[in-house]
C-alpha cells in the first residue's frame, strides 16, 4: 500500500501524459506504476532532498520524484537515450516542474556536476553498486538499485543500501525484481542480455534462445554450450507436473539459486517463453519455468539436479529474496552484491 505522500504524488502527476506519445503509442521504456511505487516506497524520499535517478524512461518516475522532493528539493535524471532525455525535459517544462533536471549520460558514472545526493534510485539493472554513486552521496544517503546477485545475466534482485561515514556502502535488504540491463549505449532489443551470454541461436519463429553458465570458461565448455542451446531450440520438452506447490513462488526458489550458486547453475533464454535459471550437464539441460515446470533437453541428469535443489530449498525453509542477507564484496569499481541464506537458530 503506497504511503499517503506517494499517493498524493500519483494523484498530481498525469501518468499517460508521460508514458504515451502523441500518437497514443506507449513509450517502450515505461515501467509500471506499481513497480515505480514500490521503488519509491523503498527509497523513502522526503521534502527538500536531492535525488539522482538513473534511467529517465518516459519521465513519469522523475515527475513523481519531483513531486515528492517539493520546491525545496531537486531531481537529476540521467539516461543514455538522448531522445528520451529531450522528450522528458520538454514534458517537465510544459508542466512547470522546474525542480527536475534531465541529462544525457552513462548512469554508471552518476551525475557528479550536480552532486551531492540524499537518494539514488535506478530503473535499470546493474552488475554492481558503482563507487561513483557512493562518492556522490552524503553520509547516510540511501540507494535503491536492481543489481545482479550472481554472476549470471538476469540473476537480479533489488537492493537497498546506504553510504557510511567513511565513504563505503552498506547493504540493508533485498527484494525480488529487476529491469533491463544498465548499458553505456542505447539498447535496441531486450530479449538477449548485452553481457554474459555464452551461446545463442534462434528458432524457426525468430525467437532467441541463449545460455549463460558459470561453468563455461574454455573452448570445450563453449562448444558444449552451443550444443545445448541448439538442442533446446529444436527439441525442448516440457516435463509433467509442477515441481513447486501453489504456496511456493518460483521467484523465491530462483532467488535461493542465485544466493547458493550450486554447481551447474545456468541461465537460459527460452524463446517465446522468456528466460529462466536451471542446470546444465554433459548430457542435457533443464530450466525451471515460471509455473514451476521443467523445460529440458537431453538425458534426465539436469532434471534430477533441479529436483534436488528444490528439496534443499524446502529444507532451508524456502528462503525468498526478502529473507536473504545481502553481502557486499568490494572491487575496484564498487561493490558486488551477493546474498546468503540466513541460518536457522
Amino acid at each position: 500500500m503506497a504511503t499517503s505522500r506517494i499517493q498524493d504524488a500519483l494523484a498530481s502527476v498525469p501518468e499517460e501524459y508521460y508514458t504515451h506519445r502523441e500518437d497514443g503509442s506507449l513509450v517502450r521504456q515505461s515501467s509500471s506504476a506499481e513497480a515505480i511505487t514500490a521503488g519509491l516506497e523503498r527509497l523513502d524520499v522526503r521534502p527538500g532532498m536531492r535525488v539522482l535517478e538513473i534511467g529517465t524512461g518516459s519521465g513519469f518516475s522523475g515527475a513523481l520524484l519531483g513531486a515528492l522532493v517539493g520546491e525545496g528539493g531537486s531531481v537529476v535524471s540521467v539516461d543514455v537515450v538522448d531522445d528520451l532525455v529531450v522528450r522528458a525535459r520538454d514534458l517537465h517544462a510544459r508542466r512547470g516542474a522546474d525542480n527536475i533536471r534531465v541529462v544525457t549520460r552513462d548512469g554508471t558514472e552518476g551525475a557528479p556536476d550536480h552532486a551531492p545526493y540524499d537518494r539514488i534510485v535506478a530503473w535499470a539493472s546493474s552488475d554492481l553498486l558503482h563507487r561513483a554513486w557512493a562518492d556522490q552521496c552524503v553520509p547516510g544517503a540511501a540507494l535503491v538499485v536492481p543489481v545482479a546477485i550472481a554472476p549470471l545475466p538476469r540473476a537480479n534482485a533489488i537492493v537497498r543500501a546506504h553510504r557510511t561515514r567513511d565513504g563505503r556502502l552498506a547493504a540493508e535488504r533485498l527484494w525480488p525484481g529487476g529491469y533491463v540491463e544498465m548499458h553505456p549505449e542505447e539498447l535496441t532489443q531486450w530479449l538477449v542480455p548485452p553481457r554474459g551470454v555464452h551461446a545463442q541461436t534462434a528458432d524457426q519463429e525468430g525467437n532467441p534462445w541463449w545460455v549463460s553458465g558459470m561453468w563455461i570458461s574454455g573452448e570445450d565448455t563453449a562448444a558444449r554450450a552451443r550444443s545445448l542451446v541448439d538442442a533446446l531450440a529444436v527439441g525442448a520438452r516440457t516435463e509433467g507436473g509442477a515441481l513447486l506447490g501453489p504456496e511456493e513462488p518460483v521467484a523465491d526458489f530462483h532467488a535461493y539459486l542465485y544466493a547458493t550458486a550450486p554447481e551447474g547453475l545456468s541461465m537460459f533464454g527460452l524463446g517465446a517463453r522468456g528466460w529462466a535459471p536451471g542446470h546444465a550437464s554433459a548430457g542435457g539441460a533443464a530450466a525451471m519455468l515460471g509455473g514451476g515446470r521443467l523445460l529440458s533437453t537431453g538425458d534426465t541428469t539436469s532434471g534430477r539436479e533441479v529436483r534436488r535443489w528444490v528439496h534443499q530449498w524446502r529444507q532451508a525453509d524456502r528462503p525468498s529474496a526478502g529473507t536473504l542477507s545481502p553481502v557486499l564484496e568490494e572491487t575496484g569499481d564498487g561493490w558486488l552484491v551477493r546474498a546468503r541464506v540466513r541460518t536457522r537458530r
